[in-house]
């Protein structure tokens, strides 16, 4: 058993374990690089398929609040119990759609809302799991996790560009009975720390608070001691949780629509580029969107192993608060937004694909960790589960107008029944317009949620120097006022 063997070789297990659950909870991802086979297949148009990546997503944010709640309250296993059931339920569910040719979108919604409410369910136990085992690198022991998390539609990809080209049923097989194996094999070392963690739960974030207050009193700009495990009302009443709440939103949900949307940008572009010849483009697409998925999945993983170890450093070593690490994909955001507007070539894509990659991995990771620094670690899970939420609704905008902007621009193909844009960059790029302003807003959020405190300040300084200065007549009239507010 694991309690007979070392401390740290458990605690190495239980790192190893949370990690590789990464593989199973990332596949939501890889929705992009089948989904035109999928359409194809049941006769979806693009705002179909779009709406069916929308719902998806929103399964996977809209059970963040009962996944943390779950993970708080009833502990690891009832959380990974459920998730590896949805996980596996969904895939299985949608092969069987695809083999019977079964047109119906709802129940496509339905099932991969399956696969992303199960993902969190899954992700939330495992980011607990880690941030309570390790809680002097919380930052980094968060990252590998979550990582992998990112890493997953690379490694199914490949997978499928080696074992199943152009055999999407036996793909979609594949992910279900492979959740299956990584349950098995991950789960245990997990649901054994509930025994241990639960009843040493206070003991252990007590244990964490020294190093925590440590570091407060060298952060200029690291929350207060009142503001230690918030919660509920509390929450929702701080200036600082929506700064965090609209950010996590607008940024994810730019990255969030460039992830399902990529493989009709691939399409565009390639079909463009070939229009006019004898060419079976198909399999050209598909391997080219795998590529992408491919791209976006290891850029995904290094910008969340970035973030964790950045944040310790910058947090341990310099002091600051990790909110500074915000500009970094903020600003990376905002470039690739630009790019997307006016990329026309398929070989010049790859590059936004790697990067809006990393931007995004790097603002999944460090989102949570800032939220436990701001709000405490006892209601971590609840507190993230409520931050989680922000992405759904400007996500669902973004990606459904993908949708319909590049169905506006489509043609009905008389051959497969089907819409075809033939307009290349200009089937989606207006999309981009409205997503560079969303961009330059953000940044505008983030200077904010890090300089909100000299704000105030600088009023104050400057009250104090326009009192202390009689020759001004604004100063003569706020001395006159407090005079007679003595008298009164």
């Amino acid at each position: 058993m694991i309690f007979a063997i070392s401390p740290v070789i458990k605690k190495v297990f239980v790192l190893l374990s949370c990690t590789f659950f990464g593989l199973s909870c990332g596949t939501l991802y890889l929705y992009s690089s089948y989904s035109p086979q999928l359409a194809k297949q049941l006769h979806y148009t693009v705002s179909d398929s779009s709406t069916i990546a929308l719902v998806g997503n929103f399964g996977a944010s809209v059970s963040g609040p009962l996944a943390g709640l779950v993970v708080d309250r009833k502990g690891y296993s009832t959380s990974l119990s459920i998730g590896g059931t949805f996980i596996a339920f969904g895939y299985f569910g949608l092969k069987q759609q695809f083999d019977n040719e079964y047109n119906n979108v709802h129940l496509s919604a339905l099932l991969l809302l399956l696969v992303g409410s199960g993902s969190t369910f899954i992700n939330y136990a495992c980011l607990k799991c880690c941030a309570i085992s390790f809680p002097s690198i919380r930052g980094v022991a968060t990252s590998l996790p979550l990582s992998l998390y990112g890493l997953s539609a690379l490694f199914y990809s490949v997978i499928a560009s080696l074992f199943f080209p152009g055999d999407t049923s036996s793909f979609l097989g594949f992910l279900a009975y492979s959740s299956i194996v990584i349950f098995a094999i991950c789960a245990p070392a997990i649901m054994l720390c509930d025994v241990e963690h639960n009843p040493r739960r206070s003991n252990l974030l007590n244990k964490s608070q020294p190093d925590q207050h440590h570091h407060r009193n060298r952060e200029m700009r690291s929350p207060s001691p009142e503001l230690t495990n918030i919660t509920g009302i509390r929450l929702f009443n701080s200036y600082k949780f929506w700064l965090i709440f609209f950010t996590t939103g607008s940024l994810a949900s730019l990255g969030q629509m460039y992830i399902y949307s990529v493989g009709y940008m691939v399409k565009a572009l390639i079909s463009f580029k070939l229009l006019g010849l004898e060419i079976n483009n198909d399999i050209i697409i598909q391997r080219d969107q795998q590529y992408q998925v491919g791209l976006i999945s290891i850029a995904n993983c290094i910008g969340r192993i970035l973030s964790g170890i950045l944040g310790d450093i910058i947090t341990q070593s310099f002091g600051k608060p990790r909110s500074l690490l915000l500009f970094f994909p903020t600003v990376g955001l905002f470039i690739t937004q630009l790019l997307g507007l006016n990329i026309q070539n398929d070989s010049v894509l790859p590059f936004e694909s790697f990067f809006t990659g990393l931007f995004y991995g790097f603002i999944f990771c460090i989102m949570p960790i800032i939220v436990g620094d701001s709000f405490g670690m006892e209601n971590y899970s609840s507190n993230w589960g409520i931050v989680s939420l922000a992405p759904i609704l400007p996500s669902i905008y973004f990606t459904s107008l993908f949708g319909k902007i590049y169905d506006s621009n489509s043609t009905l193909d008389p051959i497969n029944k089907g819409l075809k844009c033939e307009l290349g960059y200009h089937c989606y790029n207006s999309i981009f317009s409205l997503t560079i302003i969303v961009s330059i807003i953000s940044i505008v959020v983030v200077t904010l949620l890090n300089f909100d405190n000299e704000i105030p300040d600088f009023f104050v300084v400057m009250k104090s120097k326009i009192s202390s200065n009689p020759t001004l007549p604004i100063a003569h009239d706020m001395k006159e006022k407090d005079s007679n507010e003595k008298v009164n």
